[in-house]
């Protein structure tokens, strides 16, 4: 004790913090920072379980899509949302887009039209499954190149992606397009999950 703090404290009954005192204050301490690391956990956790929905004219399935991801929809896309990462890889993103009902069953006719329009298509898994309502659709992984054109200097970027493809209410052929970087792709699927699980999708028996 200082002299100053003598004249106020009687100093023969002044005792230092014991060992057990010292200990709970860092065991406090600890126990605060497991606190806010456990509570941004869950509220990282709230905030990617976060949906909005597109809605189809005349059916009753609505769409989810992440609600913190941007939007980046370009001719031809019903919606199109990107995932808001900073790096040089293209983003995560969820595409829905509409098309004419094909006259051949979607489980062929979706894929071929998929290897016709993609560079380097390369089909990976084929699937039926069910939506929320239990209409069927297709579940369709595949990969391809996003940058093909012969005087781009940069090296080829693989793509991977899922369509769900389906008829809707009003006969035209929907389809929910998840993509992601084929570096990146182990990484998203938590989040690609959530959506589907939203669409229902389970596999058909």
């Amino acid at each position: 004790m200082t002299k100053f703090e003598e004249a106020f404290v009687d100093a023969s009954a002044f005792l230092p913090p014991g060992k057990w005192l010292a200990r709970a204050s860092q065991l406090l301490v600890l126990l605060t920072v497991a606190m806010l690391l456990v509570g941004g956990w869950f509220f990282r956790d709230w905030l990617m379980s976060q949906f909005q929905y597109l809605a189809l004219s005349g059916d009753s399935l609505a769409i989810p899509f992440p609600a913190q991801w941007q939007d980046d929809a370009g001719e031809g896309d019903l919606l199109r949302v990107v995932a808001p990462v900073e790096t040089d890889a293209l983003p995560p993103a969820e595409t829905v887009t509409i098309h004419p009902l094909p006259a051949a069953p979607i489980a062929k006719a979706w894929p071929a039209q998929r290897s016709q329009s993609l560079p380097g298509y390369h089909q990976i898994a084929q699937s039926a499954v069910a939506l929320l309502d239990g209409r069927p659709a297709l579940l369709l992984t595949y990969a391809y190149i996003a940058n093909h054109a012969a005087d781009d200097a940069r090296a080829p970027e693989i793509i991977q992606a899922q369509d769900i493809a389906f008829e809707t209410s009003s006969g035209r052929l929907a389809v929910i397009t998840l993509s992601a970087d084929a570096n990146a792709w182990a990484g998203v699927q938590p989040a690609f999950r959530r959506i589907w699980r939203r669409l229902g999708v389970e596999e058909a028996p």
